[in-house]
């Protein structure tokens, strides 16, 4: 990113990175990083990708991208993939006013897991950047960890046995 895109980017997002609950995110593992993290890469990707599709609402669509994951795990007792993204919504709401195409983003970012169906540009866009950087993140951070203890698992196994 441009350092100007850098900065028009830090402008649109200034004011939730200084919520105290959304920096709580910090300490939510999610993906194998912080959900704070995950939320940021998903913006960072939203913002640029509106940009190189001269999508006009580009700001807000960023805004709700940063917004969609905001939720602490012991906030949603089951089945995670369906109920999070209301909760963050709810979440969102609490903290920030948000247009209905915010709205709509926030609640259909796990379509078609969810029954919310992403509604406008603004939706769509971020269903698809999260689930390609949530794929990205989970190759690069998850499965490393996951198949680096499997490995010494079988290797503890191996040399115990013998």
């Amino acid at each position: 990113m441009t350092l100007r895109k850098e900065i028009e980017f830090n402008t649109i997002v200034n004011d939730i990175l200084k919520n105290q609950e959304f920096i709580a995110l910090k300490y939510e593992i999610h993906h194998g990083i912080s959900r704070l993290d995950h939320s940021l890469n998903v913006a960072k990707c939203t913002y640029q990708t509106c940009k190189k599709l001269k999508i006009k609402n580009y700001q807000e669509i960023t805004r709700a991208a940063l917004l969609h994951d905001f939720f602490k795990s012991d906030e949603v007792k089951e089945n995670i993939f369906v109920n999070h993204p209301l909760k963050a919504l709810e979440n969102a709401e609490n903290n920030f006013l948000l247009d209905a195409k915010q709205q709509n983003i926030i609640a259909s970012h796990m379509f078609p897991v969810t029954k919310v169906m992403p509604s406008n540009i603004g939706s769509w866009t971020v269903t698809v950047v999260d689930k390609i950087v949530a794929t990205y993140e989970c190759l690069k951070f998850k499965m490393p960890i996951k198949m680096g203890a499997l490995f010494i698992f079988l290797l503890n196994i191996f040399f115990v046995q013998r």
